[in-house]
């Protein structure tokens, strides 16, 4: 990530158009999840009544913390969005921060800790809110989440991108 960062510095100084693709891609995925989850929603209401418990073997609940470290090391070995936050953060560090050399090396340390530190925080918090999330909640949440999608595309095309 490191290495492609200053060539993804050139390019994005020399596409000025880059702004409003991003802003369209934020827009329109705002406006599918708004919809989606709106539909969901509809069809929540309606089923929420005929709701019944599931019978599940007690052996497939362990789920070993050795298997859980290798499926998440796993998931984001492959998830796209790895790839570019750290080539961002390595565009960031190198052209707005002027960060090199041992530098560096404190930054993405820091940085690693920080997003460690953070997913210990939502794996606690996750087992507190799962008692709250219903198909309703999911939905009103998933509209949420459209509209901070469609806010950001708009700020993201009338914004110029200085990097």
């Amino acid at each position: 990530a490191f290495f492609i960062a200053e060539k993804i510095n050139i390019w994005l100084s020399t596409n000025n158009s880059l702004q409003y693709i991003a802003g369209s891609v934020f827009i329109i995925l705002g406006l599918f999840s708004i919809r989606k989850n709106y539909l969901q929603k509809k069809e929540a209401d309606l089923k929420i009544n005929n709701l019944s418990a599931v019978d599940t073997p007690s052996t497939n609940l362990i789920i070993y913390p050795f298997q859980l470290i290798i499926k998440g090391l796993g998931l984001n070995a492959i998830n796209p969005g790895v790839l570019v936050f750290w080539i961002a953060a390595c565009t960031y560090a190198t052209k707005e921060l002027q960060i090199q050399g041992a530098g560096l090396l404190y930054y993405f340390g820091i940085t690693i800790i920080t997003l460690f530190s953070i997913d210990l925080l939502k794996i606690y918090f996750s087992s507190k809110l799962k008692n709250y999330l219903n198909p309703r909640n999911l939905c009103y949440l998933g509209i949420i989440v459209g509209c901070a999608l469609v806010f950001f595309g708009i700020t993201i095309c009338f914004k110029e991108i200085k990097l």
